[in-house]
């Protein structure tokens, strides 16, 4: 089945969709992205997704061609045109046309897309068995403000997930150059010890990751005590239990990391209390919500 994608100023044919082989993001992997996930045509935390776009892209100093308010809007005809309910969307964002300035690259008229497509769940398995994620050789640098931005550069993320499939794992985890633990290769971390939950700090090299920061404020009104802090590897892989967060796949279990099991080796009780209350918040907010006017014309 073929869908409409969103470039720039109108919704074309999925084939019929194409930039510039002069774009930035195509050139030099210059613009950012966000992924979101929608529930019954309810895309959950639709604003803190485009705030952190628009914060990224003033950083990158690349200029958003829509103001947040009407990028919602777009977000919910990608989903009406489609007739997609569940679905996996995502924003890119590219600088545009190469400048001709390696100091300035991005244009004054950026590439804007959309798309949204069926949402595919990861194995049932992973939610009640656990995932296992392997320690990646890549280290990461805490100064670099590169891994705060959800940027088009993936290259590192992808050579870390090539690394983890060809040991047999589902995730990979990054140490930083000062050797505290940094993220996943798609997921923030989080590690549990002695009924207290901890995560590593932006300082660790890591993206904000807007499930990340919905579980901490999630700890916080379920009274888990829950800080952000340094973590050296002897302290996840000593851990009563670990999981990952992202927004698509939610939270996940992590019940080993390499050939150390976490805790018992199973899904903690802490980890699936997480997960619960975590799809309560969800019905709690798409109960909330109200769809923005169908328009397919568009």
């Amino acid at each position: 089945m073929s869908y409409k994608i969103f470039v720039n100023d109108k919704f074309v044919e999925e084939e019929k969709a194409k930039i510039s082989l002069q774009d930035t993001g195509f050139l030099f992997g210059y613009g950012l992205f966000e992924t979101m996930r929608s529930y019954e045509g309810f895309v959950y935390k639709i604003e803190e997704h485009i705030k952190r776009l628009t914060l990224s892209a003033k950083f990158l100093e690349i200029p958003v061609p829509f103001p947040e308010s009407e990028i919602y809007k777009l977000v919910q005809r990608a989903l009406n045109v489609n007739a997609l309910k569940n679905a996996y969307i995502k924003i890119i964002l590219s600088g545009g046309s190469y400048s001709g300035n390696l100091s300035q690259p991005a244009s004054n008229k950026p590439n804007f897309i959309i798309k949204a497509l069926p949402f595919t769940p990861s194995p049932k398995s992973w939610y009640e068995k656990g995932i296992k994620a392997t320690i990646s050789s890549i280290r990461r640098s805490p100064s670099s403000p590169v891994y705060r931005h959800k940027s088009l550069n993936f290259l590192e993320n992808l050579l870390a997930r090539r690394e983890a499939r060809r040991k047999g794992f589902q995730e990979a985890i990054f140490l930083n150059t000062e050797g505290y633990l940094s993220e996943g290769s798609i997921s923030n971390l989080f590690v549990v010890k002695k009924e207290e939950i901890v995560t590593p700090p932006l300082s660790s090299g890591i993206l904000p990751g807007v499930t990340r920061k919905t579980v901490i404020d999630l700890c916080i009104s379920i009274g888990i005590p829950c800080k952000e802090r340094r973590i050296k590897l002897e302290e996840l892989l000593q851990s009563e239990e670990a999981f990952l967060t992202n927004s698509l796949r939610e939270i996940l279990p992590l019940t080993k990391v390499d050939s150390t099991p976490i805790g018992k080796g199973k899904v903690g009780k802490t980890t699936e209390l997480l997960i619960k209350e975590y799809k309560k918040e969800i019905l709690k907010a798409n109960s909330g919500f109200s769809k923005f006017p169908e328009d397919a014309k568009h």
